[in-house]
């Protein structure tokens, strides 16, 4: 079955969001492109996104990077065969975790936030009880992409903010959630 989920306004947020986060009004609207994925696979736990913005600058043209641990757990969604090995990226990361289903609506609109430098994870080790788990000491994933983009949204529904991982060509790779987590001035916090 090949359904699209549907989407509604949420400018306002988007909006919201964006002044927040850069500390300025947002100067352009930028339409989606692409659609949301009707389900992902739930891989680990998000420890990190790094990225590069010009947020808070006069000069717009000065960018600085930056990189948020994680305060809280953030779960971590891919769209599967996503994640590759480094050293061979033809080869597919094996990866154990639910695949979950997204329900309509989803937010139509959504904040850009930066170009993505990275975002590091650490992988489920195995299931329990149909439950994933993650080891004590496991490696920690650094995922980065070419011309990827970290944007932010706000579920419609939920009103909560989550982050996403996507680029302009091929949409959404990966989406960031977590309970205490938040888009701030500060950036991203939780």
């Amino acid at each position: 079955m090949n359904r699209r989920i549907e989407v509604v306004d949420t400018k306002r947020d988007a909006e919201r969001m964006y002044r927040t986060f850069a500390a300025r009004d947002p100067t352009r609207e930028t339409q989606m492109t692409w659609s949301w994925p009707t389900q992902m696979q739930e891989v680990g736990v998000g420890q990190a996104e790094m990225y590069t913005s010009n947020k808070w600058q006069k000069n717009l043209s000065h960018f600085e990077d930056y990189k948020h641990v994680a305060e809280s757990p953030r779960i971590t969604y891919c769209r599967p065969g996503f994640l590759r090995d480094y050293d061979n990226p033809r080869k597919r990361l094996e990866v154990v975790g639910p695949m979950v289903q997204f329900e309509s609506p989803m937010p139509k609109h959504f904040t850009i936030l930066a170009p993505l430098l990275g975002v590091q994870l650490q992988l489920y080790a195995g299931m329990k009880e149909q439950q994933p788990f993650l080891e004590k000491g496991e490696f920690i994933y650094e995922v980065r992409m070419d011309r990827g983009m970290l944007g932010g949204a706000v579920h419609p529904k939920t009103h909560e903010p989550f982050l996403f991982v996507y680029t302009e060509r091929s949409g959404i790779h990966m989406v960031i959630t977590g309970n205490r987590l938040k888009i701030k001035r500060d950036g991203i916090v939780g």
